[in-house]
Order: structure tokens, then C-alpha cells, then sequence
């Protein structure tokens, strides 16, 4: 237990005397101030220059909204969908084969994909957008129809726009994983 001092406290013992609140003096030829109430300023008015700096957000980029479309209709596997994005004579180029031209090549590219693969699903990694050009990284797991192997399959695809169109296309991955 601790040890009590012998000396006592300052006030200690004595009641505690409650604070008087000082009264507010009378300015003369004034009226008396009302408490509580705070006087109010008119509200500051905008003007035009105050509204030109607040920022508006920039038009939406066509070729950003091009590279949204091309990931959605591709992850939904709508051929329907992304054969429309596509400019008649369009220029599509696979590793190791020669340029297909037009849309009856890209239709029959599609169904020479879908024949040899049974599933395909694709999801982007990067997409790049610089000027009229669309880079997309994709990471694929496909399943191969003849032996029902299922790999993995990585593949860059780079989209030229013109007019809001896909005018030419290079992919580039590796064909070795594609093998039965």
C-alpha cells in the first residue's frame, strides 16, 4: 500500500466555486446581440470561370471502346458478334501460314478453329491501345477435339483499326502446343 504524505493538498477540503459567466456589456446605441445567431453572408455566386476549371471528362476513344468489344464478344465466343468488327478486306495473318483475305477467309478460319478444338477459353492479360492499334495478350486454355488433350495457350494479338473496323490482324504464339 502506498505511503500517505503528511503534507495536505492546496483547496483540498474546501467546496469548488462555481464559475460566474461574465455578463456582455451593452454597446451604446446598440442593440443587444442575440446569442446563437450568426450572421449570415450572401452565398458567393459561380461564375462561368469557376465552371470552365472544373474538369470534363474526356470522349470516350473509339478504338478503347473497339478493344472492349473485340474481349467481350471473344470471352462470350460470339463469331457472329466479332465477324462484324471486321473490314471487308481485311488482312489476317497466323503464325507460319500465309495471309487470309476478306471475310469468307476469317469465316473459314473460324470454323477451322472451332473443328479442331472442342473448347477454347481466352481471357485478356494486357491490352494495350496506341493511335489506331489494338494489342491484346491473351492466356487460353484449349481443349483439342481429335485426342481431348487439354493445353495451355498464350498468344499475343495485335488489330489495326481504320474507319472502326479491324483492317489487319497478326497472332503470334507458340503452334507447338496446338499439336496433337
Amino acid at each position: 500500500m502506498a505511503k500517505k504524505s503528511g503534507k495536505a493538498k492546496r483547496g483540498a477540503g474546501k467546496p469548488k466555486r462555481a464559475v460566474k459567466a461574465a455578463k456582455p456589456t451593452k454597446a451604446k446605441g446598440r442593440a443587444p446581440a442575440k446569442r446563437g445567431v450568426v450572421a449570415k453572408r450572401p452565398a458567393a455566386k459561380r461564375t462561368s470561370a469557376a465552371a470552365a476549371r472544373r474538369p470534363t471528362p474526356p470522349p470516350p476513344d473509339p478504338v478503347r471502346e473497339l478493344a472492349k468489344r473485340i474481349i467481350d464478344l471473344t470471352v462470350a465466343h460470339d463469331d457472329e458478334g466479332t465477324l462484324a468488327l471486321y473490314a471487308d478486306n481485311v488482312e489476317s495473318i497466323e503464325r507460319g501460314a500465309p495471309p487470309m483475305v476478306g471475310i469468307e477467309a476469317i469465316k473459314q478460319k473460324f470454323q477451322m478453329w472451332r473443328g479442331m478444338t472442342s473448347n477454347a477459353e481466352f481471357r485478356p492479360r494486357k491490352v494495350c491501345v496506341d493511335g489506331n492499334t489494338i494489342m491484346i495478350e491473351w492466356e487460353g486454355t484449349v481443349t483439342l477435339a481429335p485426342s481431348g488433350k487439354i493445353t495451355h495457350l498464350d498468344e499475343v494479338a495485335v488489330h489495326e483499326i481504320e474507319n472502326g473496323k479491324i483492317v489487319r490482324e497478326r497472332y503470334y504464339y507458340d503452334p507447338s502446343v496446338l499439336q496433337q
